[in-house]
C-alpha cells in the first residue's frame, strides 16, 4: 500500500540517536523495574525450548536477551539501527546467538501465520496512531500459534479523569528523574500516540484476542495479558 504508515519516522524521542540509546536503560531505571516486568511477562509466556518468540520494539534487548535463554529462537525487531546494534552487542557478550535482530516494526515484518509461540510489546505500540495499532494487533494475531500469548505493556490513558492521570504521571516522573524524565514524559504525551484503555481493549478484542488480565501502575502504565484462542 502506498499509503502505509511510515513507522521508521521517529516520533517523540529520537531513538535513532546514539546518545538517546546509551541513556535509555539508565533513564528507564528511574521509573521501571525491568526485572519485575520480565518476570511478569515470563509468568504469562512460559519458557519453551522448542518455540519461537517475537519482541517488537525490542529497544536495548532486555526482554529478547532474557527470553533467548529459554527459547529456541527470538526475533527482535526495532526501527532504530543504533538500538539494534546496542542490543546485539549485549547478547554477544553473553554468547547468545539465537536472536535474529531485524530492522523493522509492527507493520512490515514477515513471519508465517501460526508460527510464533509468544509476542512481547513493551512501551512501543504507542508510536503508532490508533488505526495502525489495530492493524499491528491484527498482524500479531495472525502470526501467533493457536493458544499463543501476547504480553502488551504500554502507556495507556485511563477512561476516567484522563487529564489528571496524565498530569499526575508527568509530576511523578519529574520526582523520579528530575527535569530530564519530566521532559521525556511531556514529549510522550505531546507527540506520541497513547490511547484510551477502552479503545485499546476494543482493538485487542476486535483482533480476536481473549484478554485474560489487565493491570495498572502509576495510573497510565497498563499491562494486558492476551491469548489467541486455542483450536477446539
Amino acid at each position: 500500500m502506498d499509503w502505509l504508515y511510515n513507522e521508521f519516522k521517529q516520533t517523540g524521542k529520537d531513538y535513532a540517536s546514539q546518545e538517546e540509546v546509551e541513556i535509555y536503560d539508565p533513564s528507564h531505571d528511574d521509573f521501571r523495574n525491568i526485572r519485575q516486568e520480565i518476570a511478569y511477562a515470563e509468568s504469562w509466556i512460559l519458557p519453551n525450548p522448542n518455540a519461537s518468540i517475537l519482541d517488537i520494539g525490542c529497544g536495548t534487548g532486555n526482554f529478547s536477551i532474557h527470553f533467548a535463554k529459554s527459547f529456541q529462537k527470538v526475533y527482535a525487531l526495532d526501527i532504530s539501527p543504533p538500538m539494534l546494534s546496542f542490543a546485539r552487542a549485549k547478547s554477544n557478550l553473553l554468547n547468545l546467538h539465537n536472536i535474529d535482530y531485524i530492522h523493522g516494526g509492527y507493520l512490515n515484518y514477515k513471519l508465517p501465520d501460526n508460527s510464533i509461540y509468544g509476542v512481547i510489546s513493551s512501551l512501543s505500540l504507542h508510536h503508532l496512531p490508533d488505526f495502525w495499532k489495530a492493524k499491528a494487533l491484527d498482524r500479531i494475531f495472525l502470526i501467533l500459534k493457536p493458544a499463543g500469548k501476547l504480553y502488551l505493556h504500554d502507556v495507556v490513558i485511563p477512561n476516567e479523569f484522563p487529564e489528571k492521570a496524565i498530569q499526575d504521571f508527568i509530576d511523578l516522573q519529574g520526582e523520579r528523574g528530575g527535569n530530564f524524565l519530566r521532559e521525556d514524559t511531556l514529549i510522550h504525551f505531546k507527540e506520541e500516540f497513547s490511547t484510551f484503555d477502552w479503545i485499546m481493549q476494543t482493538m485487542l478484542i476486535n483482533a480476536g484476542f481473549h484478554i485474560q488480565e489487565v493491570s495498572t501502575r502509576d495510573k497510565v502504565l497498563k499491562t494486558y495479558l492476551c491469548e489467541k484462542p486455542p483450536i477446539i
